[in-house]
C-alpha cells in the first residue's frame, strides 16, 4: 500500500527557474520529476498511442517505486455513445495492448467520462469488459447522474475506483471504496487546513490501499505550496518526513 503524490505530466518548460534548474534539457526532465514525486498522470495517451520505444524511455527514467497513471484515450469514452461497437472494441483491446512496456510502472488507467454521457450502467460495463483482467483502473464522471453509492460499489466489485475531482479548495471527508483510490486536485488554492486535512486523510487510506494523488498543473505558478506542482510537493515531503 503506498500513497502516489504528482502532477499531470513533466514536460512543462515554464517550470524552469521554479523547478527544474534553468540549464536542463528537457530529455532530463523526467528523471528529475522522478526524483522528487512518486507518480504522474499522463494525459498524452488521451490524444494518440505511445510508441512502445517512449513507455520505455519513460520507465528506465524512473526509480522502482514510481507509477504512472494513464488517461484512457479519448476514443474510449467521447463517442456518441458509451457502448462499445465492434470496432471500437478493437481499440480498446489495442490501447490496453500499448501500455504494456510501462510494466510494473503502470499504475492505474484513467477513463474520463464526459460530461454528456449520463448514467447508462450497461454500456460502462460492456465498456470495461474489453479491459483486460488485472488492469487497474478508476473512472471520472463529469456527469453528476454516475454519482450514486450503487455505481461506487459496482467499480469496487470489478477491481475500480470512482475518481475524484475535487475543483473547490475543499478538504474530503472520504474517498470512494475500490481497491485503490484516485484523487484530482484542480483549484487554484488549498488553505493550510484543508491541506493538512488532505494529508491525513491520504496517509489513512493509503495504509489500506495504494493511493494516488494528483494536482493541477496549468495556470498556476511551480513553486506554490498551495496548488498544482507546489501542492504535490509538499504532499510528498510531509509523506517523507512521516517515515
Amino acid at each position: 500500500m503506498a500513497l502516489h503524490v504528482g502532477t499531470s505530466g513533466w514536460a512543462y518548460p515554464e517550470w524552469r527557474g521554479s523547478f527544474y534548474p534553468p540549464r536542463l534539457p528537457q530529455s532530463e526532465f523526467l528523471s528529475f520529476y522522478a526524483n522528487a514525486l512518486g507518480a504522474c498522470e499522463v494525459n498524452a495517451t488521451f490524444y494518440r498511442l505511445q510508441s512502445a520505444s517512449a513507455l520505455e524511455r519513460w520507465r528506465a527514467a524512473v526509480p522502482p517505486s514510481f507509477r504512472f497513471t494513464v488517461k484512457a484515450h479519448r476514443r474510449l469514452t467521447y463517442r456518441k455513445q458509451l457502448a462499445p461497437d465492434p470496432q471500437s472494441e478493437a481499440f480498446i483491446r489495442d490501447f490496453a495492448a500499448s501500455l504494456a512496456p510501462l510494466g510494473d510502472k503502470l499504475g492505474c488507467l484513467l477513463i474520463q467520462v464526459p460530461e454528456r454521457a449520463e448514467r447508462d450502467d450497461a454500456a460502462l460495463a460492456a465498456l470495461l469488459d474489453q479491459l483486460p483482467g488485472g488492469l487497474r483502473f478508476a473512472c471520472e464522471f463529469l456527469h453528476p447522474s454516475w454519482w450514486e453509492p450503487d455505481v461506487l460499489s459496482a467499480l469496487a466489485d470489478r477491481g475500480g475506483t470512482v475518481c475524484v475531482r475535487e475543483e473547490d479548495g475543499a478538504a474530503l471527508a472520504a474517498l470512494p471504496p475500490g481497491p485503490l483510490a484516485y484523487v484530482r486536485l484542480k483549484a487554484e488554492h488549498y488553505a493550510d487546513v484543508q491541506r493538512r486535512a488532505l494529508q491525513k486523510l491520504f496517509e489513512r487510506e493509503a495504509a489500506e490501499r495504494d493511493v494516488y494523488v494528483f494536482a493541477r498543473h496549468k495556470d498556476v505558478p511551480g513553486d506554490d505550496p498551495h496548488t498544482g506542482l507546489g501542492l504535490a510537493r509538499w504532499l510528498s515531503d510531509s509523506l517523507e518526513k512521516r517515515r
